[in-house]
């Protein structure tokens, strides 16, 4: 949804709204506009009620999800860390990582990270193929590891 949105990718916005209201949800492309959970602008429809945002929000120096938090992990926040979805999986890592290296090196490198390996173009977490050359995304994105920046 972010890429879509930030990439003003009509086609791919569309798709977003048919796949989540074939679930019988009822979504238009405006409720899937994202600017990310904690960037102070526009949140995907469900995002106003999600726990870890709402509590990530009580700290307003670092409005995520933190290590120095006397309940890191939480429930919820293992709990969606255990869903089949890859980059769920990696949450905790991340914010851990997060901590360590600040938010502007993290989201740098992760931008690096998701870049297609053929054309450079940024990559979707549900993509399967660049969006602009083709080339098919690798079946599972390892993390950057620090000492290449």
């Amino acid at each position: 949804m972010y890429r879509a949105y930030h990439d003003n990718n009509e086609p791919k916005m569309q798709t977003l709204v048919e796949g989540f209201n074939s679930r019988g949800w009822k979504f238009t492309a405006d409720d899937l506009k994202c600017d990310g959970c904690i960037a102070g602008g526009r949140v995907v429809a469900w995002g106003h009620q999600c726990k870890m945002r709402l509590c990530a929000r009580h700290t307003p120096e670092k409005p995520w999800c933190s290590p120095q938090c006397p309940d890191f992990p939480c429930q919820d926040l293992s709990d969606f860390a255990k869903m089949s979805i890859t980059h769920h999986n990696e949450i905790i890592d991340n914010l851990r990582r997060l901590e360590k290296v600040g938010i502007k090196r993290h989201a740098f490198q992760e931008e690096k990270r998701w870049l297609c390996p053929e054309c450079k173009t940024l990559l979707a977490w549900y993509d399967q193929k660049c969006q602009k050359c083709g080339a098919k995304r690798p079946e599972y994105l390892y993390k950057v590891p620090d000492s290449i920046f």
